[in-house]
């Protein structure tokens, strides 16, 4: 008689405090993300019912949930991993023979295991501030992809399976005045569910000038939902501000502002509350962001904000509705250009998305980049035809790496401080909607923005508050008002270069380059993008204990 193989299966949670674990009969059950209690009592049903638990049976019952999660279940005969359809909660895997650990941070599971560094992806990360595909910091260690979920039953059964496929590059053809019909449901019925999730808490939106948290504040408005408080942030009289003061008082809707200058900025990057913050939440695959952070800290010490409260920002409205879509050549598609096709795609990534240090761009790494996508592009996409959308492959290498990593790793700095959070605008049919919508009526957001203009909910879409970007601070502007003629025979790359290096630190709104000094910054000569460059330093150094420029951190 053969002895069955024993399976070991362990989950390490991270530093945020955010998995809760539920105890019932041989299961453990790890659940993240909002209203838990209720995510539980449906896995626990469908545990107790008598269908073989598979992984047919559990494609089906993750597809049911529509919502932000991360799961892990773990049993003496099998254990399953699951993330929601946009990966806003990660989850990093490590297989050995018998035994398979997982964990919220990859760098805890690399802590035990002694895990070697994957080269290609360290240097992704550097360049874009976060890998590619399943990769992470390390070899041996796996991301799970938005969508997938991952079942171990035992040492020769581990699958790794999509129950949600994000595929822009199958059309659903359909007239304008039909798509816009149904994107007015979209929102409506997003905003519904909103509200429901949100369960009576107040909803706090951090408005700006765009398009997106505006959606979300107006449309409550427009369903009668008054529970709302707007905040926003950055340097003194910024124009992002002043729209968002006078969408506020439009709607309604009580409101404040964080002034964050160099100084403010100085003192919290010095502070427990910062350190802590950027211990807790590096992961080992994207790098930690900082985008309202210090106003977070504020106004929960000013009683602006409370634990009680939801926070709904506009992630990622502007991407799924079109607005990242590159120009691109036209090709007839067909299968013995393929090739030709998928390196026309992988070249515009690595030129708008791998450019945060330029000592960094060579033709060797641009290389080691192309093909890391390359493989990520033939793993995913293998249907053709007339209606097949070129772009829909970029809009996908973007959906799968820079927004559900670097993106929504923006939601671990409310977590950081213990606040729950909702993104209505990675609503899973908002997602499948949007996969479906023709190039032409994608492209700069054409279908997006005109039917919120139709809709006008909160009557703060009309040209009055169409607003234009400013530089602030107002000295920057003066200065750069004589400074800039002098760049008129010398070119525009010339001055774009200059502004950047020697004006970029003073005009940034949130200051994300004040942790170094001004010196450290214009003497620096490997070219950096701008303060997320610096920040994959940071996130390096916490992982690896190093970093490539060999700076203290």
């Amino acid at each position: 008689m053969s002895i069955p193989t024993i399976l070991s299966a362990k989950f390490i949670p991270d530093s945020l405090g955010q998995w809760v674990l539920y105890k019932k009969d041989k299961y453990s059950i790890w659940i993240s993300g909002n209203n838990t209690e209720e995510k539980f009592n449906y896995f626990k049903d469908k545990l107790a019912s008598n269908k073989k638990f598979d992984k047919n049976y559990i494609k089906e019952i993750i597809k049911n949930i529509d919502d932000h999660f991360g799961i892990v279940i773990i049993t003496n005969n099998w254990s399953l991993a699951a993330v929601d359809c946009a990966r806003t909660i990660p989850i990093f895997w490590k297989k050995t023979e018998n035994s398979i650990t997982f964990s919220p941070q990859a760098r805890k599971i690399a802590s035990i295991y002694k895990s070697k560094i994957d080269k290609n992806q360290l240097l992704a990360f550097q360049m874009s501030g976060y890998t590619i595909d399943e990769g992470t910091l390390w070899q041996d260690i796996k991301n799970i992809n938005p969508g997938y979920f991952l079942f171990f039953h035992s040492p020769n059964e581990l699958y790794l399976e999509k129950y949600f496929f994000y595929q822009p590059w199958i059309i659903n053809a359909r007239s304008y005045d039909v798509l816009k019909i149904e994107l007015k449901k979209k929102i409506k019925n997003l905003l519904k569910n909103l509200i429901i999730k949100a369960k009576g808490r107040t909803i706090a939106i951090p408005l700006s000038a765009g398009l997106d948290s505006r959606l979300v504040a107006s449309g409550l408005k427009e369903l009668n939902f008054n529970n709302v408080k707007c905040y926003s942030y950055g340097l003194k009289n910024n124009f992002e501000s002043k729209a968002s003061q006078i969408i506020a008082r439009k709607l309604g809707y009580k409101w404040t502002f964080v002034e964050i200058n160099q100084n403010k900025a100085k003192k919290y990057y010095k502070s427990s509350d910062y350190k802590t913050f950027i211990n807790n939440t590096v992961d080992g695959c994207a790098t930690t962001t900082i985008q309202g952070l210090y106003a977070i800290d504020v106004l929960l010490k000013n009683n602006f904000l409370n634990k009680k409260d939801i926070i709904v920002n506009g992630n990622s409205g502007d991407f799924i509705s079109g607005g990242h879509i590159p120009h691109m050549q036209n090709f007839n598609i067909k299968e013995e250009n393929v090739d030709l096709l998928y390196n026309e795609v992988t070249e515009m990534q690595f030129n708008k998305h791998y450019a945060l240090w330029n000592s960094l761009i060579s033709e060797n790494n641009k290389k080691i980049i192309k093909d890391l996508l390359n493989k990520q592009i033939k793993k995913n996409t293998y249907y053709f035809n007339k209606g097949f959308m070129l772009q829909g492959i970029s809009e996908f290498l973007e959906y799968e790496n820079r927004q559900s990593k670097f993106v929504n790793n923006s939601q671990r700095l409310f977590e950081a401080y213990g606040l729950k959070w909702h993104l209505p605008l990675w609503d899973k049919a908002f997602i499948e909607f949007w996969s479906g919508v023709p190039l032409k009526y994608k492209m700069n957001q054409k279908l997006y923005k005109e039917t919120l203009l139709e809709l006008n909910m909160g009557k703060v879409w009309k040209k009055n508050y169409d607003y234009k970007y400013f530089v602030t601070p107002n000295w920057i502007r003066l200065l750069r008002f004589f400074i800039k003629p002098l760049f008129l025979f010398i070119g525009k790359n010339k001055w774009h270069q200059f502004e950047k290096r020697y004006l970029g630190y003073w005009m940034d709104n949130i200051c994300g380059e004040s942790i170094f000094s001004y010196l450290d910054i214009i003497k620096n000569k490997n070219g950096a993008r701008h303060y997320i460059s610096w920040f994959t330093i940071i996130a390096e150094s916490k992982n690896l204990k190093r970093n490539w420029q060999n700076k203290d951190i």
